[in-house]
């Protein structure tokens, strides 16, 4: 390694005064390094000399008239800076990478040591495709000149597997040609400890639950508060409330939160399925049955969670099968005559009335108070309408990738027509309603052209069948709502196609349906 001498030269500012600095080098026959100037002072870095010569050089330059000091300096500013901002890239908890418009390695700090395990010595000056490959975004700047933000790749060859975040920027000229690349880069695995220490454990498992008011912070506390505990909880509210996302919710800041969380809808499967998949069964204990028999969901969830919804659709048969899951901790497959333990807590969820199914006999007392230890009530959309700007907006933004739309937001009478509807369908129903609007929406915001909310035709029908109670077929009660959403439809739309797309049927089918019901 060289060894370098470093002169700060102060003088009086007149013009052409470096020059005779210079020439005092010249006459030495002394090759500059690197040479620094500002206003009043000179900074030269040249090749160290015996110490006679460099007194006499110092001395000849300290008797020019305009010299007021020379100096030796351990660095000068230019490299002072650097170094400066070396240990400053160091230091940071992010890969930096620099690279000229070749693709070669000018920077490259600890960070990138690790996580590339290349030496920084090794990676400087070699081309960034040898250990990043043709495809890096990096590459991409030096075509493109233009920048990208927090992009996840995988790189995996022969030297490297790695997974990470990448940020990076252009170096342009005075021209603005690019010259060169600057990329940061982040493990995934350190963005996803950042990112947990930076959101609570309660952020993260109440991030699908939208809403501040009032009742859903109440329903959020009592879901924290209990999460802890391994006490059955019994989750109660309409259809299309999200009882599944508190469910979701409470395994997640349970102490079972690295355990499996197992869901079940009751009312999916038929009586005979339903067992054989909560419990198991043997080799050949049915026709139809696997080989090799089957765990069964409760299996599953050993030291986890599992979720029964629909609760109110088990047969009796089968409640007090579940009643002994809850006294014993005891499962048993079909076909089966052992009994095995199982460590389970169970989250059960309705949307019926188990009280009033209890007084019909359709629902086992026992059960219902193994079941009910922790009631959580769910309120439905229309106890919450606060909620409902926050719920738009987080469909649409949602749906905006599904649907590769770009809805920016909606108008003022959308939105107070959404208030003032009393959502029998919840959130589910919200959910659809911004689906078909973001369907129907020619422009970036929806207006109330875009909203069908209900069928007001339809249900004035339906209420008025109630009243009659006559009998009818099923034919003709699907051809009377048919005919009715029909007209309802073709009423709003003056377009027949605007129509057909509403209803999600051909052009030919409405002008046929038109026909068949006479509707005019």
């Amino acid at each position: 390694m060289k060894d370098y001498l470093r002169i700060k030269i102060i003088s009086k500012d007149r013009m052409g005064i470096v020059l005779d600095i210079l020439k005092k080098f010249c006459e030495y026959n002394i090759s500059i390094h690197s040479l620094e100037v500002f206003p009043e002072k000179v900074y030269i870095k040249l090749e160290n000399l015996d110490e006679g010569k460099i007194s006499e050089l110092m001395y000849n330059i300290m008797s020019m008239k305009e010299v007021v000091k020379v100096q030796r300096v351990e660095l000068i500013p230019y490299e002072r800076d650097e170094r400066r901002l070396l240990a400053i890239i160091d230091a940071v908890q992010d890969g930096i990478i620099a690279i000229n418009y070749r693709g070669e390695v000018e920077l490259f700090n600890k960070y990138c040591e690790n996580i590339f395990n290349i030496k920084k010595v090794d990676a400087l000056g070699k081309n960034i495709r040898d250990f990043l490959g043709f495809d890096a975004p990096i590459i991409d700047i030096l075509k493109t000149g233009k920048g990208y933000n927090n992009i996840e790749l995988k790189v995996k060859n022969k030297k490297i597997n790695i997974h990470y975040i990448t940020t990076g920027r252009p170096v342009k000229d005075d021209r603005g040609d690019t010259m060169g690349a600057v990329a940061s880069i982040k493990d995934i695995n350190e963005v996803i400890e950042l990112s947990n220490a930076i959101t609570s454990k309660e952020d993260r498992a109440f991030k699908d639950i939208i809403g501040n008011s009032s009742v859903m912070t109440e329903v959020e506390k009592v879901c924290s508060a209990v999460a802890k505990s391994t006490s059955t909880v019994l989750l109660r509210g309409e259809s299309g409330t999200g009882k599944e996302l508190f469910a979701n919710a409470i395994h997640n800041l349970s102490l079972r939160a690295d355990e499996n969380f197992v869901t079940l809808n009751c009312a999916s499967l038929p009586e005979n399925l339903i067992e054989s998949e909560l419990f198991g069964y043997t080799r050949g204990s049915f026709t139809g049955a696997r080989e090799q028999g089957k765990e069964g969901l409760f299996k599953a969830a050993d030291n986890g969670t599992i979720f029964l919804d629909e609760i109110g659709e088990l047969s009796l048969p089968l409640q007090a099968k579940l009643l002994r899951v809850l006294q014993e901790g005891t499962i048993r497959k079909i076909g089966s005559n052992l009994e095995e333990k199982v460590n389970v807590r169970v989250i059960a969820a309705t949307n019926r009335d188990l009280e009033s199914m209890i007084e019909k006999g359709t629902f086992r007392e026992d059960l219902y108070y193994r079941l009910n230890v922790i009631p959580i009530y769910i309120p439905p959309l229309r106890e919450r309408l606060s909620d409902i700007p926050a719920l738009v907006n987080f469909f649409i933004n949602k749906l905006n990738k599904k649907l590769n739309r770009n809805i920016k937001g909606v108008g003022v009478e959308f939105m107070k027509k959404l208030m003032k509807y009393k959502w029998p369908g919840n959130v589910r129903e919200l959910r659809n309603v911004i689906e078909r609007a973001m369907n129907l929406c020619y422009g970036d915001i929806l207006n109330e052209d875009n909203l069908i909310v209900n069928l007001p035709k339809y249900n004035e029908y339906a209420r008025s069948r109630e009243k009659t109670n006559t009998d009818i077929t099923l034919k003709e009660a699907v051809g009377n709502v048919e005919k009715e959403v029909l007209a309802s439809t073709l009423k709003k739309y003056s377009s027949l196609r605007k129509a057909a797309k509403v209803l999600g049927v051909s052009h030919t089918t409405v002008m046929n349906k038109i026909k068949k019901y006479n509707i005019r």
